[in-house]
């Protein structure tokens, strides 16, 4: 006779870990499966930020704050383009998961919250960053699962990927369908499925197809690679909201690992002020350097052809400007010997060509930059600007767009259930976390947005599901003849 479980959870990550951990400890029988040789997934790479209002910190330190108005301001700053049911559960529940993960030992610090520079401010400080990022949640969470599974509560099942949802003969999901790192196929019977198997971002074929002329650059973790998107569609799911995408911006090519894209400069004003200027591949001038909106300079870097640009300098900005990049002067050094993306030149003409830039266009945008800052006067609206490029040697460093979510999603209705092509939800299905896609909460990056929501969406899933299993178990126990 096979085995069958109450819920079983694809992913052991942001989302799966929290749903594991509140179903088992909510009675249910629990199977998490995960395509890694380690539980954690993303939270392994993440900064970890977490959003969430109307907390337990907030009131203790006497911060205004609630659910509500962290619902207003997300729909402020993404402009009323989100998936309004699903941006409610999230922020209706956000502050009871962060309080929930202070008591399971997150250690966010005396300082937290705080607002975030990394995306558009909220109203308040509302979110909450371990100092190791989702490194720290992970050396919280996984042990927790660990020891449900040796109490028995949680079968896990490592180095194993989803193929296929099972259906019933009405289209109901019964189960899963699995590989295991020897190759061998299982179905896994269950109740309930949830997917939180993460996004898709390591999957190079799925990401051209929802984001079709968009330059392939993410930062994801491996097993990212579009299973749940791909057999919750087999099943009868839609796919959505891809078209929300904006880019993060100002990445660039670790030398040190070939096609890696992540921000080893501070091109961004919120961490340093510029000296430079950027140029598209145009050669000109798109957008005033020291923009202070996040998502001013994403949209700006999105319309840009290739989506990327160079950043010039010359030899007195190397010389008197805070540091540009995160790397050691010797690495830094090397690029500029070894990588196409880090060039040097003795006159504007020849960085140009090294560039592929037209030379006219680049002396022009730089002659009338410099223009500006013998004025005062940027044509941009640029305010710091404290010396001209003028001095040889010339610098230029390409910098792109990369993708450190992504953001078309399984379509699930404000419970979390995943829905067909009519917007009826197929039974037995829920998802959360990246799989929902983060262009559910609109065509804005909401700050703390991608953690907080996997974790309350995982968090209320397996509270919600257990609940239901043992009422369901419950009524079968009366119902049984004594």
């Amino acid at each position: 006779m096979a085995e069958h479980w109450d819920i079983a959870i694809i992913g052991g990550g942001t989302a799966g870990l929290p749903a594991a951990i509140t179903a088992a400890r909510g009675g249910a029988r629990v199977i998490l499966v995960e395509a890694a040789e380690e539980l954690g997934g993303t939270l392994h790479l993440t900064g970890g930020s977490i959003a969430g209002g109307g907390t337990k910190v907030q009131a203790a330190k006497g911060i205004e704050d609630s659910a509500e108005r962290h619902y207003r301001d997300c729909l402020t700053i993404g402009g009323r383009t989100a998936q309004d049911d699903v941006l409610r559960v999230w922020t209706d529940n956000a502050g009871a998961t962060i309080d929930w993960l202070y008591a399971e030992g997150v250690p966010f610090g005396e300082q937290m919250p705080t607002f975030s520079a990394a995306h558009e401010a909220y109203d308040a400080p509302r979110t909450f960053t371990p100092p190791r990022g989702g490194k720290d949640l992970v050396d919280t969470l996984v042990p927790k699962v660990l020891e449900l599974v040796a109490q028995g509560a949680i079968e896990l099942r490592l180095a194993t990927r989803l193929t296929a949802l099972a259906c019933d003969a009405t289209g109901a999901v019964v189960g899963v369908d699995v590989r295991g790192a020897d190759g061998s196929q299982t179905m896994l019977e269950a109740d309930n499925v949830v997917l939180a198997c993460g996004g898709y971002g390591a999957n190079s074929v799925l990401w051209e197809r929802l984001h079709p002329g968009t330059p392939y650059r993410t930062y994801a973790w491996p097993t990212c690679r579009g299973d749940g998107h791909i057999a919750a569609e087999a099943a009868g799911a839609v796919l959505a909201h891809a078209q929300n995408f904006l880019p993060t911006y100002g990445a660039s090519e670790d030398i040190d690992a070939p096609g890696t894209f992540w921000i080893h400069s501070m091109v961004a004003p919120s961490m340093r002020a510029p000296w430079e200027i950027n140029v598209n591949m145009q050669a000109q001038r798109f957008m005033r350097e020291d923009l202070p909106s996040p998502d001013g300079r994403e949209r700006a870097l999105r319309a840009q052809p290739g989506q990327a640009f160079w950043t010039i300098y010359d030899a007195r900005i190397r010389a008197e400007a805070p540091p540009l990049f995160r790397w050691e002067p010797e690495k830094v050094a090397r690029a500029f010997t070894q990588s196409p993306d880090f060039v040097e030149a003795t006159s504007i003409s020849e960085l140009a060509a090294k560039c592929g830039l037209d030379a006219v266009t680049l002396e022009t945008t730089i002659a009338a930059y410099n223009e500006g800052q013998q004025s005062g006067e940027d044509a941009f609206g640029r305010e710091h600007m404290p010396c001209p490029i003028a001095q040889a040697p010339f610098y230029a460093v390409r910098h792109v767009s990369t993708s450190v979510v992504t953001w078309g999603g399984i379509t699930v209705d404000g419970e979390l259930r995943v829905t067909d092509a009519d917007g009826a939800p197929i039974p037995g299905l829920y998802a959360a976390g990246e799989v929902l896609g983060m262009g559910v909460f609109g065509a804005v990056f909401l700050g703390g947005s991608t953690m907080s929501s996997a974790l309350t969406f995982g968090k209320l899933l397996g509270e919600r599901l257990s609940a239901a299993a043992i009422a369901s178990h419950t009524h079968i126990a009366a119902q049984s003849p004594a």
